[in-house]
C-alpha cells in the first residue's frame, strides 16, 4: 500500500487558509504549531493528510479554496483588519464566508485590482519576488514627463538602494496639464510607484492597478468583486507556470 502524500508543514498550513506560506513559517518557528501532539519549529518537517495539526491548540483542517478579484476604491486599506477602525478591503466582501486575506498590497489612496483568498499557496505564488508576477498600473500625473525623465524611468530608478526597472511604459493620453501612463512592474514595495514619481518631481493624481499577471479588471465595477474560476487563476499565473508547483484545483 502506498504511503500518504506528504507536504511541508508551512504549505499545509497555507493550503488550510491560515495565512500566506511565509507567515505560516513564522507561526512554526515561534512554536505555535503542534503535529500529533508535538510542538514543531523545524521548517523542513513534512506532514500527511492524516496528521493532527493544531495552531495554539486548535485543529487546523483543509477548507474549500476561495479566490476573489476585487476592484478596490480609494480610501480602503489592503489588510485583513485594522486596529484603528479604518475601512479595509474586507468590508467589500462581508457577505463571503470564511477568512480571507489579500495577496499583496495596494495603498489606501490607490484603486484597482487586488486578489483576496484563503489559499496561502496562491498568495505565495502571486507575491514572492522569485515568480516575478507582473502588475500593471495606470497613473495620472500633473504635467507631462520630459523625454529625459521618461528615459531615466525606463533605465531604472534606485529607491532604498534597490533599482526599480519597469517592464513596460507607455503614454496613453496627455494634455498640457496632465498625462496618463501605463506602467508594468514586477515588484510590490510599499508605495513604490508614488515614491519613484516623487523622486522625479511629478505629482501622482491617481493610481490604479488594472492587471495582475494576465488577469485584468475587465468590467468589474469599483467596490465590487467576482469569484475567480480556474481559467482566471491560470491567467494570474501565466508568467510562472514553468517554475511554480502551485496546483490548480
Amino acid at each position: 500500500m502506498s504511503r500518504p502524500q506528504e507536504i511541508r508543514l508551512s504549505r499545509y498550513l497555507a493550503d488550510c487558509g491560515i495565512w500566506s506560506r511565509r507567515k505560516c513559517e513564522n507561526l512554526i518557528t515561534s512554536g505555535r504549531i503542534t503535529v500529533d501532539g508535538c510542538k514543531i519549529t523545524d521548517l523542513s518537517l513534512k506532514v500527511a493528510g492524516s496528521s493532527s495539526v493544531k495552531l495554539d491548540g486548535k485543529p487546523v483542517n483543509p477548507q474549500t479554496k476561495i479566490v476573489l478579484a476585487v476592484n478596490k476604491p480609494p480610501g480602503y486599506i489592503s489588510t485583513a483588519s485594522d486596529e484603528f477602525g479604518r475601512k479595509t478591503v474586507m468590508d467589500l466582501v462581508k457577505n463571503v464566508e470564511g477568512r480571507l486575506y489579500p495577496a499583496g498590497r495596494l495603498d489606501r489612496d490607490s484603486s484597482g485590482l487586488i486578489i483576496l483568498t484563503n489559499d496561502g499557496e496562491l498568495v505565495y505564488n502571486i507575491t514572492h519576488p522569485k515568480f516575478m508576477i507582473p502588475k500593471t498600473y495606470e497613473l495620472l500625473i500633473r504635467g507631462t514627463m520630459s523625454k529625459k525623465d521618461l528615459a531615466r524611468l525606463k533605465n531604472g530608478i534606485t529607491i532604498d538602494n534597490k533599482k526599480l526597472m519597469p517592464n513596460k511604459i507607455s503614454i496613453i493620453k496627455n494634455t498640457r496639464s496632465h498625462e496618463l501612463l501605463r506602467i508594468q512592474i514586477h515588484e510590490g514595495r510599499k508605495r513604490i510607484l508614488r515614491r519613484v514619481f516623487a523622486f522625479l518631481d511629478y505629482e501622482v493624481l491617481d493610481l490604479k492597478r488594472v492587471k495582475i499577471g494576465g488577469l485584468g479588471l475587465e468590467n468589474l465595477k469599483e467596490g465590487h468583486y467576482r469569484i475567480l474560476k480556474k481559467e482566471d487563476i491560470e491567467k494570474l499565473l501565466i508568467p510562472v507556470q514553468n517554475v511554480t508547483r502551485y496546483k490548480l484545483s
